[in-house]
């Protein structure tokens, strides 16, 4: 695939995800706040507003708000840092690998801005079945960050099978080399 259309693959993916977090959280923001949940599948799937003023899963909510400032966004950088640098590292690989790091991108830059706007993260997709389990209510950008991660840890599983192979057959020829010379 050309390089022109790899970018404009890649700026898709990264549009869209980003838009239809950004537009999923002001939609939860307008209609879900202050309102009660709605159930969308009786025991299992609601929308219910919550404001995530400390990372995944809330952790970090025990520490005090300037300090936890101070970790989120230095996080956020280096986080920003190290995936800039393995997409450049990547640039040259299918679109797949690209794309799944656009998601990851995306989903960051989702709830960054929305930490940048309002002080903290939107969240309003709740699993849960009745009340024995109840997975952290979460939003589009938390999907796409994990699609991507999931994608990403497929693709390396794969790569890492089929270069198994390749050694292993590396070997073989050696060894039937090694044989046929005696």
């Amino acid at each position: 695939m050309s390089r022109p259309m790899k970018l404009i693959i890649l700026s898709f993916v990264l549009l869209l995800c980003t838009s239809c977090d950004l537009t999923t959280k002001w939609w939860a923001s307008e209609n879900l706040k202050g309102a009660s949940p709605i159930e969308l599948v009786p025991d299992l799937l609601e929308f219910h507003y919550t404001e995530n003023r400390a990372i995944a899963f809330s952790m970090l909510q025990n520490i005090n708000q300037p300090l936890r400032n101070v970790i989120i966004y230095t996080s956020s950088l280096i986080a920003f840092l190290v995936l800039g640098m393995v997409s450049w590292q990547f640039r040259r690989e299918s679109i797949w690998w690209l794309g799944s790091l656009a998601m990851i991108f995306s989903g960051a830059i989702g709830n960054l801005a929305d930490r940048l706007v309002n002080g903290y993260v939107v969240d309003f997709i709740h699993l849960h079945y009745r009340d024995r389990f109840s997975w952290p209510i979460f939003n589009i950008a938390d999907v796409v960050i994990t699609i991507g991660a999931i994608a990403l840890a497929v693709m390396m599983y794969i790569r890492s099978a089929e270069e198994r192979k390749a050694v292993i057959a590396e070997q073989r020829t050696q060894i039937d080399s090694v044989e046929n010379t005696e």
